[in-house]
């Protein structure tokens, strides 16, 4: 659990990180004031115009138990503000049913921005990481991106894609990984109790500044930028008829949130991010770094501990205004509580097993190459 105990240099960083929050709700506030505004006086323009739905950030929205009358969004992810027979009042909850609990199930204040269209090519990375930190794990991240490379599928079918990792080794396809450097010393700080591995945020925030110039020109000349584990059995072109029916990107950029009824559900095996939200990303990557690295080892304000990669990168886009969407179909994902089927809901350590009943874009994780090729020939 996190510490209470704060520091004057954490006290400002979450001063800081306070202002920007109340400044987000302000900003959404004022949106949503024109956008009533608007309906009620051009109903006609408004109804041709396409748009994004989008949950403003984690500090702006209310926590449960709290009135989500004002910010008309929850934190925890997937959850709705909905309205209470208590005139003034309303609460986050997963589903509403009028009439009980008092709930009379209005949303209050749906977000949306102005979209602008997109295409589908992807450029799309997964990272291998050699030195994890648990000499007794059995680690096949490589022969895994081996069987894919190997096939021309997975991130291999994607318009541009790269592999980064911590050594340069080359595939069976012949490409040679692109090699991060630990720039700052800190890759090797601090390792996760339960699976004795490093905490990852530093490494992956130089395969994000590596991203930034080495492959500028993959990112800038694609749609969408991809993050893929590599246990992850990904279907490139379901990706693609997924985001054809999306509206777009938005002014500020927009990344899809895939796992609900938690706490930042950015989860990492599969991250969406927009053009324009891989602008901001990685235009800020350096400040966001300044702001959060004195504290990501322990949490931050997060009470869960150390961030992992996902929640860096979650935390960078919200801090400068990415717009979060939501997207509790793309995956299927034995991480995400949400994703497993009733009767696995508390085994964490469950995994897709018959991939040719999945529709989803992945099937994750399947670290065990036999069982990860099975679900890649029963979903590609």
């Amino acid at each position: 659990m996190e510490s209470h105990t704060i520091s004057s240099g954490r006290r400002s960083w979450r001063a800081g990180l306070i202002v920007g929050a109340a400044g987000m709700a302000a900003l959404m506030a004022v949106a949503g004031t024109a956008r009533w505004g608007m309906n009620s006086n051009l109903s006609g323009l408004q109804s041709k115009e396409e748009r994004v739905g989008l949950v403003p950030s984690y500090p702006a929205c209310s926590a449960a138990g709290e009135n989500c009358m004002d910010s008309g969004c929850c934190q925890v992810s997937g959850h709705t503000c909905f309205t209470k027979e208590e005139e003034g009042k309303a609460l986050c909850n997963k589903t509403c049913t009028v009439g009980e609990q008092g709930f009379t199930c209005g949303v209050i204040n749906p977000h949306s921005v102005p979209a602008t269209a997109l295409g589908q090519r992807l450029y799309c990375f997964s990272v291998y990481t050699k030195d994890t930190g648990n000499e007794k794990l059995v680690n096949h991240e490589l022969d895994l991106l081996n069987i894919v490379a190997g096939r021309g599928v997975g991130i291999f079918a994607c318009e541009e894609w790269d592999v980064f990792s911590d050594v340069a080794v080359t595939l069976v396809n012949g490409y040679e990984t692109s090699k991060v450097e630990d720039g700052f010393n800190e890759w090797h700080q601090l390792k996760r109790k339960v699976s004795g591995t490093w905490v990852n945020w530093a490494m992956f925030f130089q395969v994000w500044r590596k991203i930034k110039v080495d492959a500028d020109a993959k990112w800038k000349n694609t749609d969408y930028t991809i993050k893929v584990d590599a246990d992850a059995v990904f279907v490139p072109g379901r990706l693609r008829n997924w985001l054809s029916t999306k509206p777009g990107d938005s002014p500020h950029g927009v990344y899809y949130e895939n796992c609900q009824n938690v706490q930042y559900g950015f989860f990492g095996h599969l991250e969406i991010i927009s053009h324009r939200a891989v602008e901001v990303l990685t235009t800020y990557l350096e400040e966001c770094h300044t702001a959060f690295a004195p504290c990501a080892n322990d949490g931050c304000d997060w009470k869960w501990g150390a961030w992992g990669e996902d929640v860096f990168a979650q935390r960078c886009m919200d801090h400068h205004y990415v717009d979060k969407v939501e997207a509790f179909d793309v995956a299927t994902d034995g991480a995400c509580e949400a994703d497993r089927p009733e009767e696995e809901k508390k085994n964490k350590k469950w995994i897709p097993e018959n991939c040719a009943q999945l529709t989803t874009v992945t099937a994750h994780p399947l670290k065990d190459p036999e069982k990860f090729e099975a679900c890649l020939n029963q979903m590609v």
